[in-house]
């Protein structure tokens, strides 16, 4: 997961991801503008197979979660990278001033 490109912040946080019928509850453990890299955990289930899949963000500072669709770029072991293809303006922004305050040690991590 080296290709790095702009700024990232190191998180912990809940996602729920739902494809097709399935819901998949994984890790945010780092998170862009643009994307985020989910750990899916021992068993977790890939989400290579799916064009699109629907992200529930929680992020421990805030009541209402952010919700974004993705995209699969790639995965490594149980680490699986998305990029967002839709993310509301209001949600983006909610995810950079969480970037923010992670990058300033700031955020209470879950």
């Amino acid at each position: 997961m080296e290709r790095r490109i702009g700024l990232r912040a190191r998180t912990d946080l809940e996602v729920i991801a739902r494809h097709g019928q399935f819901t998949t509850r994984c890790r945010g453990i780092e998170v862009s503008p643009t994307g985020i890299l989910l750990d899916r955990g021992p068993a977790g289930t890939s989400l290579e197979d799916h064009l699109l899949i629907e992200l529930e963000l929680r992020l421990p500072e805030r009541i209402r979660a952010l919700h974004a669709l993705a995209r699969p770029v790639r995965s490594v072991g149980s680490q699986q990278a998305l990029r967002f293809v839709e993310i509301s303006d209001v949600d983006r922004l909610t995810l950079a001033e969480h970037m923010d305050t992670v990058s300033l040690g700031g955020a209470p991590m879950s």
